[in-house]
C-alpha cells in the first residue's frame, strides 16, 4: 500500500475544514490579513515569550520583514505584548481570539456526518495510533511544533469524532513539516528562497510574477522573491529562460532527494499499522474523503 496515497486522502479533504468559518471569525474580530500568524505563534508558544527569529526556526518558510510587522501590529491590538526588545509573549485578549477562532472552526464541523459513526471511530483509532506512535520517535526531526500544537489546542476528548479527527491529521502535519525542514536545512538557504524553488520544482509558477501571485504577494515581497531567484541561479539549482525559471538537472536532484528524506521520515512510525490496516485506512479515508466532497456540494 503506498502511504503516500493514504497521506493525501486523508489530508486533501479535511485540510479546509473550518477554514470558512474561521475567516467570518476573523473579521468579526476585526483581525488583519495575516492573523494566521498571531495564532500560530499563540499556539506554539503558549505564555513563552518569543522573537520572529525564534518563531522562524519552527516555521521558516515566511518573510522576517513581513512576520515581525504582524507582530508588531498584533501588540498594537492587544493581542500580544512585547516584553523586550525583540519579544512578545501572548495576551489573555490573544488566547481569547484564538479559542474564538477554534470554536468557529469545531461549531462548523459539529454537523457534518460523511461517513457512518462507525466508520469514522475506526479512520480516528488507526490514526491515533499513528499520532501516538508519532510521538514517541526519537529526533530528528524536531517534534516540537507537534508537541506544542497537539497539546495546546486540543480541542478535548469530547467532541465530535471529525473534530478530533482533524485535530489528529493537524499534529501529524507538523511532524511532516520537521521531517521537511530536516530535510533541506543543512544546505543553508532560506525558508522563502526553499519555497520558490519547490514552486518551480512543482511547476507551479515559473515566472517572477507568477512566483508573487503564488508565494503570496502579502507575504513575501517582490525583492526576497527576486533575491531567492538569484541565489537558487547562483547554486546551480535553478535557470532562467526569456524571463521563466525551470529547475536544473541538479537541482531537480537535490529537490527530489528532499522529498524522498520527508518521506522516509515521515513515514517510519507507520509500521505500527500492517498492510491489511493500512488498506482498510485507506478505503475508509476514500469513503471519508468522497463523504465530505457530497456534503460540500
Amino acid at each position: 500500500m503506498n502511504l503516500n496515497t493514504i497521506w493525501s486522502t486523508l489530508t486533501e479533504s479535511l485540510e479546509p475544514l473550518g477554514d470558512s468559518a474561521a475567516e467570518s471569525t476573523a473579521a468579526e474580530l476585526g483581525l488583519e490579513p495575516g492573523w494566521q500568524t498571531l495564532i500560530w505563534a499563540i499556539a506554539l508558544f503558549d505564555n513563552e515569550p518569543f522573537s520572529t527569529k525564534s518563531f522562524m526556526r519552527i516555521r521558516p518558510y515566511g518573510s522576517k520583514q513581513v512576520n515581525e510587522a504582524r507582530f508588531i501590529s498584533a501588540a498594537k491590538q492587544g493581542n500580544l505584548m512585547l516584553v523586550s526588545d525583540n519579544e512578545y509573549v501572548s495576551t489573555e485578549k490573544g488566547k481569547y481570539v484564538m479559542s474564538r477562532l477554534l470554536q468557529a472552526m469545531e461549531d462548523s464541523i459539529a454537523p457534518l456526518q460523511p461517513v457512518p459513526a462507525a466508520d469514522l471511530q475506526k479512520i480516528l483509532d488507526y490514526v491515533k495510533r499513528l499520532l501516538d506512535a508519532t510521538l514517541v520517535m526519537p529526533e530528528p526531526p524536531s517534534k516540537f511544533a507537534m508537541n506544542r500544537y497537539y497539546k495546546n489546542i486540543h480541542p478535548g476528548q469530547d467532541v465530535q469524532p471529525l473534530r478530533l479527527l482533524v485535530h489528529y491529521i493537524g499534529s501529524l502535519d507538523q511532524y511532516r513539516g520537521a521531517a521537511h525542514i530536516a530535510s533541506w536545512e543543512s544546505y543553508n538557504i532560506k525558508g522563502y528562497e526553499w519555497s520558490a524553488f519547490t514552486s518551480i520544482w512543482r511547476k507551479e509558477a515559473d515566472t517572477l510574477g507568477a512566483l508573487y501571485e503564488e508565494m503570496g504577494a502579502s507575504v513575501f515581497t517582490r525583492e526576497e522573491i527576486l533575491e531567492a531567484l538569484r541565489d537558487l541561479a547562483k547554486r546551480g539549482w535553478i535557470e532562467e529562460e526569456m524571463g521563466a525559471y525551470r529547475t536544473t538537472t541538479e537541482g531537480g536532484r537535490i529537490r527530489q532527494e528532499s522529498e524522498d528524506v520527508t518521506d522516509r521520515l515521515f513515514f517510519v512510525p507507520w509500521s505500527c499499522l500492517n498492510e491489511s490496516e493500512l488498506e482498510e485506512l485507506f478505503n475508509l479515508s476514500t469513503q471519508l474523503r468522497d463523504g465530505l466532497r457530497s456534503s460540500n456540494e
